[in-house]
């Protein structure tokens, strides 16, 4: 289930080591990791540095590092703003968000049914505490915070589309489709709920979820989302020429989109361009250092190019990011058994 970051408004990050020698987050969530300098964090870091004990700063430095897709990060800032101001919902929502994106959900649901306690009528926790029902399986408590919520509000749109949500996970996606047409029709620039059907419409293989993407893009242009999803598509049908189009378009205007230079660059692997593919995968880390997607696809090339010692070394990187992609592990261990004296 999509949580859009238009739900959320969370910022940013961890502690300054300067300042904080002694703390044990502090050693655990060093500065010194590159994503507290990447050009659209430093800023909030600096912030952090000169007053580490402003919850403010944390929460937005937390902002931040989820739009560069760094959400353990995200995570401890949102964290430590809380625990500087245990009493501000923002930071306490912020939390339990970043937790569900994490798949945290045993500390999320308790902070987030702690919340509504006190504020029984924040949607935004609702939702977020119906997204990690959903996500677990408990439809029956999904459906009794639906309806809970429905008997308060019966004509909120909103809700209505939590019930799209429960028929979803219930496998009736056709009575889902149902709502959210409904729904549309009612409120045209329901941005969130257009995303959802145009994802409906993509995951039940409709040709409407081009359109619904296209239409999706229209009510906010700065977000290239949908477009990376129409391109994605357009992917699939083994259409390089108009997929490779869609992600420039959102590098063009997004040129820190990392997804869509990685997604280049597989296509040009897979169309035998190895050189021109390597390119696209070291712009990806240059806008994400410690991506590790993009890291393996640079093995992949160094393979195709025969530079066996630049792929071992592209795959042992990988796996210091993310050591659970086995085939850059499987990779990385016959190189070396085919490399002797390593």
């Amino acid at each position: 289930m999509r949580i859009l970051k238009s739900n959320v408004t969370i910022l940013l990050s961890v502690l300054c080591f300067f300042f904080v020698a002694c703390s044990e987050t502090a050693k655990r969530e060093s500065p010194e990791h590159p994503a507290y300098h990447n050009v659209l964090v430093q800023p909030f870091t600096d912030s952090v540095n000169s007053d580490p004990q402003n919850a403010y700063y944390y929460f937005l430095r937390s902002e931040a590092l989820l739009r560069i897709h760094e959400d353990s990060l995200a995570l401890a800032d949102a964290q430590q703003a809380l625990q500087i101001d245990s009493l501000n919902p923002r930071y306490a929502y912020a939390v339990g968000y970043i937790q569900i994106s994490l798949k945290k959900y045993d500390e999320a649901i308790p902070l987030l049914r702690k919340l509504l306690v006190s504020d029984p009528f924040n949607t935004g926790a609702q939702f977020l505490l119906l997204s990690a029902f959903l996500d677990t399986k408990r439809i029956n408590e999904a459906q009794a915070l639906v309806d809970a919520a429905l008997a308060a509000r019966p004509r909120d749109p909103r809700i209505r589309y939590w019930q799209a949500l429960i028929k979803t996970a219930q496998g009736d996606r056709t009575a889902a489709i149902g709502i959210a047409r409904t729904l549309m029709t009612e409120e045209p620039d329901n941005y969130e709920v257009s995303y959802q059907l145009a994802d409906w419409y993509r995951e039940e293989g409709l040709p409407e979820a081009i359109s619904q993407y296209e239409y999706t893009f229209r009510m906010d242009t700065t977000d290239v989302d949908p477009l990376y999803d129409i391109a994605t598509i357009y992917e699939l049908k083994k259409d390089w020429r108009k997929a490779k189009e869609l992600y420039r378009t959102c590098i063009l205007r997004d040129p820190g989109y990392t997804d869509a230079y990685v997604s280049i660059g597989k296509i040009l692997l897979h169309q035998d361009s190895a050189e021109k593919a390597l390119r696209q995968f070291n712009i990806a880390i240059a806008t994400d250092p410690v991506n590790a997607t993009a890291y393996f696809n640079k093995g992949l090339c160094f393979e195709q190019l025969n530079l066996k010692d630049s792929a071992i070394s592209a795959y042992r990187q990988a796996l210091v990011f993310d050591e659970s992609i086995k085939e850059a592990r499987a990779r990385w261990q016959k190189l070396q058994q085919d490399s002797p004296g390593r």
